[in-house]
């Protein structure tokens, strides 16, 4: 057995330390340098700790990455017949599993049965221009990225009762008949003949395009009453009035989440589905580095009273026990608490089971004609929203002008995901599709949407999976002390929990590999294993869903 790495940060490691403990650390937002962990010292020849990580989704394969370049023995140990936990995207002929209805056993729920050059992530589906960690890994592993749009002026709204199925609102209705309305009342307002008055009245007049008297009557910018002719300039499509606007509550159903920072143009996806980085990442540990990657692989339980980590798995229809001088767990924290814990502080079970994980569903579907980019909806990527179950619809920002493509169905969160998660997959998809036709009619149109060519997943029915994202609540005072707990290890610095469970962004890749890098720090010693006296709880309903 090795002798374990010191604790101590080393002179030649101090700038990787700054970088670590700065933005790049606990409290970050995902902004910053990532460091740089080719200049940390390797391990010795012959003297390799030996690393167990358990779990093969976005964290446990950044970890063996950064661990397995500088010599360390790493193995992974994987329950699923596939690596990438929650990065999933399914294609043609891949097979989805869900817990039946006693939680118990995994049922099938889809044959995906797309064509064969088609694809829809189930999981993660963009990123960040300021996820700078996903960004440079990507570029080390030669994933290329194309734009994600997250909104266009075409995309719509529907709510109930206010816009009529199928004749939803445009997006540029709404955000500048909105704008308009809002103008003309404050200029309305302003009575005062001084300079600043002056120049207020003026900005108004332009932020909400009102004519000479400050009065709103539409706008260009909302779009025109009819198409565009040789012989006349159309006039501007009248406006919503503000009455009808406000009454649609248009506002509560994430109309304006693309204006939070999260989710700010420009966003990008990998070229070919958002799995390409989790078969790259894989393909680099298994290949250039030691590191094993055992498919299949359930871990029934883990031991820390040894002067070494024990972990006992089921493999090959065989009960295994392997030791290792380190233990990484990107088990998410709902599988982890189910695991007899052996050797564990109380308060470290405790934080296990303090946080539920969210629950959250997707529907994708295949459709054989690209309506949305047809000459009436002219509609080339980003969402559309409801108030309908469904909550959200996502238009492909690929493959642009082709014949066939997938749409994002629904992806919703709380109840509507917990009641959507009870039905059987084919009343799923019979949801959605009531839902999506509030939005499109050609959705009413089988052929042009093909029941048995959409597929749905609920997140917290998942084996291994168990939930979309750790819900962390920072006004849960049970929260702060769990939250806390999992940023320093178990055992003497043996055992370490990663992913995006313990990072300040749940939900997101960006978090995952944060936290893989905040656990390779402290195993090289190059942060402390006692996480700060105050740490920033995440709050995730607002990090996942904009609210």
């Amino acid at each position: 057995m090795s002798t374990r790495t010191s604790a101590t940060p080393s002179a030649s490691a101090q700038s990787l330390y700054h970088a670590m403990s700065g933005l790049a650390g606990p409290l970050s937002s995902g902004e910053g340098t990532t460091p740089d962990f080719a200049a940390a010292p390797r391990a010795a020849a012959g003297e390799e700790p030996s690393v167990l990580i358990l779990g093969a989704g976005v964290g446990g394969l950044t970890t063996a990455y950064e661990l397995g370049r500088l010599g360390y023995r790493c193995t992974v140990l994987e329950p699923q017949t596939r690596t990438g936990g929650r990065n999933r995207t399914a294609r043609k002929g891949d097979k989805l599993y869900e817990l039946d209805g006693e939680g118990d056993s995994p049922v099938l729920t889809h044959t995906c049965a797309f064509d064969e050059d088609l694809y829809l992530n189930l999981g993660p589906g963009r990123i960040p221009y300021h996820h700078r960690r996903v960004l440079k890994y990507c570029t080390d592993l030669g994933v290329p990225l194309q734009p994600y749009i997250m909104e266009t002026t075409a995309n719509v709204l529907h709510s109930a009762g206010h816009t009529p199925p199928s004749q939803p609102w445009r997006n540029r209705r709404i955000a500048n008949d909105t704008r308009g309305h809002l103008a003309a009342l404050l200029s309305a307002a302003l009575t005062e003949s001084d300079e600043f008055t002056g120049l207020l009245r003026d900005l108004l007049v332009k932020f909400g395009d009102l004519d000479e008297e400050g009065e709103y009557h539409g706008s260009t910018r909302s779009g025109y009453d009819e198409p565009l002719d040789v012989h006349e300039f159309p006039r501007p499509a009248p406006p919503v009035p503000l009455v009808e606007l406000i009454q649609s509550q248009f506002w509560k159903h994430r109309f304006y989440q693309p204006v939070d920072y999260l989710w700010q143009a420009t966003m990008f996806q990998p070229v070919g589905g958002m799995d390409k980085i989790v078969h790259a990442l894989t393909e680099r540990i298994t290949s250039e580095y030691d590191v094993t990657v055992v498919l299949e692989a359930e871990v029934t339980s883990i031991d820390l009273t040894g002067d070494a980590v024990s972990v006992t798995h089921r493999s090959g229809g065989q009960e295994l026990t392997t030791t290792a001088d380190y233990c990484v767990s990107n088990i998410p924290l709902p599988v982890l608490k189910r695991l007899p814990l052996t050797g564990f502080s109380p308060g470290f079970r405790n934080a296990v089971a303090a946080v539920p994980f969210a629950p959250t569903c997707k529907v994708g579907w295949q459709a054989n004609r690209r309506f949305w980019e047809d000459d009436h909806n002219q509609i080339y990527g980003g969402i559309s929203w409801t108030d309908h179950p469904i909550t959200q619809f996502w238009y492909p920002s690929n493959d642009y002008f082709s014949q066939t493509g997938t749409l994002t169905g629904a992806y919703n969160f709380g109840n509507h995901a917990e009641d959507m998660g009870k039905l059987a997959p084919a009343d799923r998809l019979r949801m959605a599709r009531d839902g999506a036709a509030q939005l499109h009619r050609e959705f009413l149109e089988k052929t042009t949407v093909p029941q048995d060519l959409g597929v749905t997943i609920a997140w917290h029915k998942v084996p291994h999976q168990l939930g979309g994202w750790a819900d962390w609540d920072p006004a849960d005072p049970d929260h702060q002390v769990a939250y806390k707990q999992l940023l320093q290890p178990e055992g003497e610095g043996r055992f370490y929990v990663v992913g995006d469970q313990a990072s300040p962004l749940p939900g997101w890749q960006e978090g995952a590999m944060m936290s893989a890098q905040y656990v390779v720090a402290q195993i090289l010693g190059l942060l402390p294993r006692t996480a700060p006296k105050t740490v920033q709880v995440p709050d995730a309903a607002f990090l996942t869903q904009g609210l």
